[in-house]
């Protein structure tokens, strides 16, 4: 797997789509979930982080009940062999405390391609 660039699976009935996907550090990922509130999801080694800033809500729900399929904007992973229940960072006069949880549904498949794909 690439480190940057388009995904695409397939998880039950559904096609998923990411459109970017990119491997980062653990923490530009604990960085990027506290700026955007987003939680980081971890699953079999695999960290991910999901965003979605300029796809409209509207469109993807309509998308995925009219066609199923799952758009993801966003998806930055990073390998972590261990879970743990947040990450911390203290850098450059910045301290960064997010919460992980663990995986669930699509967001576990797609842990799952990713370990595979080391």
């Amino acid at each position: 797997m690439s480190k940057t660039g388009v995904l695409r699976f397939r998880w039950l009935d559904y096609d998923v789509e990411v459109i970017n996907i990119e491997r980062r550090e653990v923490k530009d990922i604990a960085f990027c979930s506290y700026i955007s509130k987003s939680v980081p999801l971890w699953h079999n080694g695999i960290l991910i982080c999901r965003c979605n800033e300029f796809l409209d809500l509207r469109n993807v729900a309509k998308k995925f009940l009219r066609e199923k399929v799952i758009l993801m904007e966003q998806v930055c992973y990073a390998h972590m062999s261990e879970y743990k229940r947040g990450l911390t960072m203290n850098e450059e006069s910045v301290i960064v405390a997010t919460p992980v949880i663990r995986a669930y549904g699509v967001y576990k498949a797609l842990a799952e391609l990713l370990a595979t794909a080391r």
